[in-house]
């Protein structure tokens, strides 16, 4: 295989780990010929894969050393992350008809890797998704959900489950610590990690997030101070009850793309605990490595983006999950953690089944951490049966 990755990915640490899990396990499994598109150079591990920057159009205009990347590859691996949607835009699935017929055009096999799918649930985004489709050969599914949407949509390309791409190996040997961090880390008390994103703003619309921001975000205004007053109390009771260290984390690169960005979010939640050096907001820019470092030496996640959940529990970190679409529920449920998901809105309602759930995980710390680590070694072992497959083929 000669494998190009095109997917642009900005600043959103998540991704950035899964596609990490993609290359490493690639180089891992002797694959030499792999060109990658990126951001920053710290976005990709330092592996003997060739790298060139982002071009302009998400990728879409291409010069030369873009063109004789794409020439010289005979796969498209359109790896991990969830684009196959119409609640946030119907320009992402326009933008990606268009990316995958140019891919076509070039002669190229297009494997979407490690993918989430849906919620698709306008009639254009239906339509616009089969047309899509049409040009996949292969869909790794990272949950059944997926898959079953995928299948409904045009059973075309043939489908694979597995799981979520930051479950693959060879992570454990990128962590590297911050020196910024490890008083955070250090103590003998508990230390939870929280994050916090802003929610409620999407619309099915033709016109992308980052171009109508004061629209989706007005959107938003209504609801959001409820989940920060709730998340504010989840806080305050980690700091009276458990007498934990509360480390507030943005699954952002600070600056890349600050209406993405959690931690104006986060900074509000500490607003309230502004005289409690005990409730950090962690604001520093950390590559990959730190951030692996960081998620591995918590002791709990309360994670809403879903990623932030994942990269714990890569690390075996007991973690929950505020759910605000299926994805995350379908993913811990395939994973075998159905009891780590809580959807936001039970949560708005109330907090309670989500603190008894952490209760217990920090009550029975060792039993939880064993049993993540299970968890998380099947996920391993299928996602690596599965790219070890896709590439005897």
């Amino acid at each position: 295989m000669k494998a190009v990755l095109p997917r642009v990915i900005y600043g959103n640490l998540g991704d950035l780990a899964s596609r990490w899990g993609v290359l490493r396990a690639l180089h891992r499994l002797g694959v030499t010929e792999v060109t990658v598109f990126r951001n920053l150079a710290g976005d990709t591990p330092p592996l003997p894969f060739h790298s060139l920057p982002y071009r302009p159009l998400h990728n879409l205009w291409l010069d030369r050393p873009a063109w004789q990347a794409l020439r010289r590859s005979d796969t498209v691996l359109w790896a991990v992350g969830l684009d196959m949607q119409d609640d946030s835009s119907l320009a992402r699935l326009i933008y990606l008809w268009t990316a995958f017929r140019l891919y076509r055009a070039l002669g190229l096999r297009i494997i979407c890797l490690f993918q989430g799918a849906g919620p698709i649930t306008t009639r254009a985004g239906r339509w616009l998704a089969r047309a899509v489709l049409d040009q996949v050969d292969v869909f790794v599914a990272r949950d059944p959900g997926t898959s079953a949407l995928i299948e409904k949509l045009n059973p075309r390309p043939r489908r694979i489950v597995a799981n979520d791409a930051i479950f693959l190996p060879g992570l454990e040997d990128d962590r590297r610590p911050h020196e910024a961090l490890a008083p955070l880390l250090a103590g003998g008390r508990p230390v939870i990690g929280v994050n916090v994103r802003q929610w409620f703003h999407f619309a099915s619309s033709l016109v992308p997030y980052q171009f109508s921001r004061r629209a989706y975000q007005h959107r938003s205004e209504a609801r959001m101070p409820a989940l920060l007053n709730v998340m504010a109390e989840v806080v305050g009771r980690l700091r009276t009850r458990l007498a934990a260290r509360v480390l507030l984390i943005s699954a952002y690169q600070p600056g890349i793309r600050p209406w993405e960005d959690d931690l104006p979010w986060l900074a509000r939640i500490k607003a309230r605990f502004a005289e409690d050096d005990e409730v950090q907001l962690v604001h520093w820019p950390l590559e990959m490595p730190p951030y692996y470092d960081l998620m591995a030496r918590l002791d709990a996640m309360i994670g809403m983006r879903l990623h932030s959940s994942l990269v714990a529990l890569r690390f075996g970190v007991p973690s929950v999950n505020i759910s605000y679409t299926l994805k995350g529920g379908d993913i811990l449920r395939h994973m075998g953690l159905p009891e780590s998901v809580f959807s936001l809105e039970a949560f708005l309602h109330s907090p309670e089944a989500m603190w008894t759930r952490l209760e217990a995980i920090l009550a029975q710390h060792e039993v939880e951490h064993r049993r993540v680590q299970e968890a998380v070694n099947r996920a391993i072992a299928h996602n690596l049966a599965v790219l070890q497959e896709l590439l005897h083929e």
